[in-house]
Parts: C-alpha cells; structure tokens; sequence
C-alpha cells in the first residue's frame, strides 16, 4: 500500500447541468454535440454525439480536480488499444467549465451475466468451455497493455467489463483507474486483497500492480468457476474474513479443508487442468508459492497459462480425454485413466463403475432419490438438508480427493 502524495480533491463549478443538444468542446477546440441519453447512473449520464464517439457528462456536484487531472493524464497516456474505453479528451461546456470526457463506444453485456447459467445460455447459447477461455485471454491483453502504460484499473469487478463475443471486450468507467499518482476511489470486498482489507477508504491509498494482480486471479477464478468467488465456501465465516485468512476452498490433490460450496462447482474445478489448479491454489491459499503481494502471477503469467489451456481445448486433447472437459457445466468430475466407466441409466452420466449400485443407478442418484423419499415423509431435518446442501456434497471426501 503506498501513500497519497496528491493535493485534496475539490469541487469544480459548474453552473448549470448539461442536457440534450447542449455544445461542448475539448481542449483542442472541436465541438461535441449532445445527442441522446443512452444511459445514467449515479456519478452522470453518457451521451450519444454527433461524433463516432460518446460523451460521459458528469452532474455538476460530482465534477472535481482529481478527475480532470486523472482524465488529461489518461487521454495523454497514448493507451490506443481496442475496447479500452479511457477517456480520449476532457470536454467543457460554454462557459469553459469541465463537465465530462470523451470515449469510445462500448457494446455487450455485463460479465456479471455470465455468472448465472440461465443468463449464459440465454446470451451466448452455442459457447463452450474454450470461448470462456478466449475471453480470459482477451481480458488479460487488455489489462497487460494498461499495466505497461503504469495505468492500475484499481476497480476490477464483473459490472464493469461488457462482453459482445470472446474476442470482442470493453472496459468501461475507466475515468476510476489509478494514474498518474491518484487512486482509484472504489473497489469491492471480493476482489480486494487480503493486504488491504480493513485499511481505510479506496481513495486513501495507492494500490500496486501486486494488489491489482490478486484482483486478475479472482476475476479469471470466477469466469472459469462461474460464478463463483474463490472464499465462498459452505460453513465458516464471512467471505472477507475467508479471504483475510486466505482460507481457500478448492483442492490439490490432497490438500483440502473440505468447505467447497453446495453445487456442480467441484465437477468445474476438477475438469481445469492441472497447472491451472495449481496456479489458483497456489495463489489464493495461504503460504502458497503466489500468496503474497510480491510473488503474485503477472497479466504475462496468467496469459501464457491461459493460452496453453486454449491450444490444449484446440489440438483436441482435452475432449480426447474427457468430452465434459470442453463443456461450461460438466455434469460429473473429470474422467481418471485406468478406471472403468459405465452410464447411469438416471441420470445418463458416465460413472465410476465402482460407484453403480446393483440397479445400476450412480451415487448422485441415489443420494437423490433418497432425499427426495425422506421429504415425502416430511422429515424437517431433510427438508431443511435438501435446501441448503446438494447431493453432490455429500460424496465419500477420499472420492473427492481423488479430483482436486
């Protein structure tokens, strides 16, 4: 965490709120009519313009110094990268007050849309695990390119980045970025590390590119888990409590403390391969080899990792293995060599033959369809069971194990 070293933000007059149809200029002298709202929120709204361009103009009590400067130096940055929304010029009303920035337009849906799988399919229906992977590896160029124009996002999180297909991304609200030695004044719990939790307001602090670098695994965790923050976990405490003990609940081999949440997510994490695996552990558990701030994987790292898992799902091999290995929801965990599989005439999954019972009906099954007998009964204590913990929990932990 580094100091601020900066002047106390001011207010900056504005003396009246812009509106549709009002003429705006920048530095340079080109004028920028206002069109049309296409959206508000709370710190303004963005306008279309007679430009090929839209226009973010702020509401007049939210115009200050540090967003000016954080503006001028970022259009003066030379950041000229597709779907990188930074602000291209400061823009000033009539009376040559500052009131707003140009950008580049944006298009998608909010990567928070991924997260539900009835959202994913509806949205992109045909996607396989592999266009997931593609969008990482556009994510990480993106971050890669601002990290080495000393830019920090700062404010990493799922509502800010719009996906239209994997190759095409935008990033948007970039005018919150840390430059030039101002910090960015949000951020979240769930992609904040555990070095800066319970230390004071964003916009107190400088975060570094190591800090930043906790935030990039989290959101690449959350994608391929997806949905899912790497500290959920079943039991426990709060999730930021998880992640100031980096209580990670995901396995290696046999390392597990055995709280990963109710759902398909352990099918998910068992069909990654294994560097990838290894990478997150190793990241997001405590005293693993990328635990701590200074020896955390770079946007470089994680991109050769996740273009290896591209040439892995484009040669074949993982399908070859396991087809439910290019799927986004596989339905089991990842197929092991030497074991003998047989499909459940239920549920039609491929199954560990030592797992089929006499009916041939497969453990998930069974576990089912004794839940579902007890409710039918009434039982309470199944009810209550049957709504907070899946079938799929409550698996033998050695079979588990066996996956991590």
């Amino acid at each position: 965490m580094k100091p601020i070293l900066i002047n106390a933000d001011k207010r900056l007059a504005v003396t009246r709120a812009s509106r549709p149809g009002d003429l705006l200029h920048t530095p340079k002298g080109t004028s920028i009519r206002l069109v049309s709202v296409l959206g508000e929120g709370g710190e303004g709204a963005v306008y279309e313009t007679n430009m090929p361009y839209v226009a973010k103009v702020y509401k007049p009590e939210k115009t200050t110094s540090h967003k000016l400067v954080k503006i001028q130096a970022m259009a003066s940055a030379g950041v000229k990268f597709p779907g990188i929304c930074l602000p291209l010029a400061p823009l000033y009303n009539s009376r040559n007050e500052f009131v707003g920035y140009l950008m580049e337009k944006a298009d998608g849906v909010k990567i928070r849309t991924l997260y539900q799988k009835p959202l994913l399919q509806k949205k992109f229906p045909h996607w396989t695990k592999r266009d997931l992977v593609e969008l990482c590896v556009t994510i990480l160029e993106k971050i890669e390119c601002l990290h080495r124009k000393g830019i920090v996002l700062g404010d990493i999180n799922p509502d800010n980045i719009l996906v239209k297909t994997p190759r095409e991304v935008y990033f948007v609200d970039c005018d919150s970025y840390q430059v030039a030695g101002y910090p960015c004044p949000v951020g979240t719990i769930p992609f904040t590390p555990p070095e800066l939790q319970n230390r004071g307001h964003y916009d107190s602090y400088l975060r570094t590119v190591g800090n930043e670098n906790f935030a990039v695994a989290v959101l690449l965790f959350s994608l391929m888990i997806t949905g899912q923050m790497p500290y959920n976990q079943k039991g426990g405490v709060s999730a930021q409590q998880n992640i100031i003990d980096m209580d990670f609940s995901y396995p290696l081999g046999e390392s597990s403390n055995k709280k990963t949440p109710n759902g398909p997510w352990r099918f998910l994490w068992s069909h990654l391969p294994r560097f990838l695996k290894d990478a997150f552990y190793n990241t997001f558990n405590k005293g693993g080899n990328y635990s701590v701030e200074s020896k955390r994987l770079s946007t470089f790292d994680w991109l050769k990792k996740f273009k290896e898992y591209l040439r892995l799902l484009d040669s074949g091999k993982l399908g070859e293995q396991d087809e439910m290995s290019t799927w986004i929801y596989p339905t089991r965990f990842k197929k092991q060599k030497g074991v003998v599989y047989v499909k459940c005439p239920y549920c039609k999954n491929d199954t560990d033959q030592s797992w089929i019972n006499e009916k041939g009906a497969c453990i998930e099954c069974l576990r089912k369809r004794r839940l579902a007998r007890q409710r039918s009964y009434g039982n309470p204590r199944v009810l209550q069971e049957s709504k907070v913990q899946s079938p799929l929990n409550v698996l033998p932990d050695f079979l588990y194990r066996l996956f991590g």
